[in-house]
């Protein structure tokens, strides 16, 4: 993701007198100044603004969004995940937004006034979905597969396959173009098949330890097809188990698994935790660190 306007948010700006919004990191059950500190992105200081039985993480910042080359921005995502991480380990339950998230002041309200309405107006949902947050977290699951590797052996295991061959063996040019026409269309309907049914086998034997799942768009990872690409939340209690299905699932033939995280549930809070008009931006490149997973 690459922005122009590097300098947007830089320690040595001239505005930064101008701190009249703020950052928004996370969500959590209420937590007082004296018992969370730390320091965020460009070392900005994170504290409380509470309402209720909750409490947003913040720090001043100014209107605009954080804007810098792929570099920079790294180094802002990271800063974000490990100010949600460290919340996430204090109150063991966490609401975490995605990069970018500010709220401005409008009119004769400031961002802090706008930060407690949208905690008011959100309070028992958010509540709620703290308690079934708490002791649960996100992995993020791949299914990986050598799509020409398994029709290969689909096709030599296939009858009719192997008929198509023997009926193509002898044949002028032109007759067996059109046999070996026939094998391709046979095995493409094989691994197609073959998709469909092991998608179906492989996310009920993954799903049945997640309380919550998110399928993302298959992609290639480590120079392999994801024939089945998952976020889940899952208990802590139930990962092991969740890993050991995993490498059974690895183990089989033409087949592995990248299992990724734990992380705090950036999928699952994202379903509700928008910040009402206020665009929440999600980080475009993710990686194991980011606060965008999966």
């Amino acid at each position: 993701m690459s922005h122009p306007d590097a300098s947007a948010h830089t320690a040595d700006s001239p505005r930064d007198a101008e701190l009249s919004a703020r950052y928004v990191y996370c969500v959590t059950p209420s937590l007082a100044s004296e018992t969370f500190s730390c320091t965020g992105i460009e070392g900005r200081p994170v504290y409380p603004i509470s309402h209720g039985g909750l409490s947003a993480l913040v720090h001043d910042c100014r209107p605009q969004p954080y804007q810098g080359d792929d570099e920079t921005v790294k180094l802002w995502v990271a800063a974000h995940a490990a100010v949600v991480d460290a919340a996430w380990a204090v109150t063991g339950s966490i609401l975490p937004m995605s990069f970018d998230a500010i709220v401005e002041p409008r009119g004769d309200r400031t961002a802090d006034d706008n930060v407690r309405s949208w905690l008011a107006e959100n309070e028992n949902g958010f509540i709620a979905k703290l308690k079934e947050f708490r002791d649960k977290v996100e992995l993020g699951v791949h299914v990986l597969w050598d799509p020409a590797e398994v029709a290969q052996r689909i096709g030599a295991a296939s009858d009719e396959v192997n008929r198509l061959k023997q009926e193509m063996a002898g044949k002028p040019e032109g007759v067996a173009y059109f046999h070996r026409q026939k094998i391709a269309k046979a095995v493409r309907g094989l691994l197609e098949a073959k998709a469909d049914a092991d998608y179906r086998t492989y996310y009920q034997r993954i799903t049945v330890h997640a309380d919550e799942v998110a399928v993302n768009k298959p992609t290639a990872v480590e120079g392999k097809q994801a024939l089945l690409s998952l976020s889940i939340l899952v208990e802590k209690a139930k990962v092991s188990a969740l890993g050991q299905e995993l490498a059974a699932i690895g183990a089989q033939e033409g087949l592995s698994v990248r299992f990724t995280g734990p992380w705090p549930p950036y999928t699952f809070a994202a379903k509700i935790a928008a910040i009402g008009d206020v665009a929440e931006t999600s980080v475009a490149e993710r990686s194991d660190s980011a606060p965008d997973p999966e």
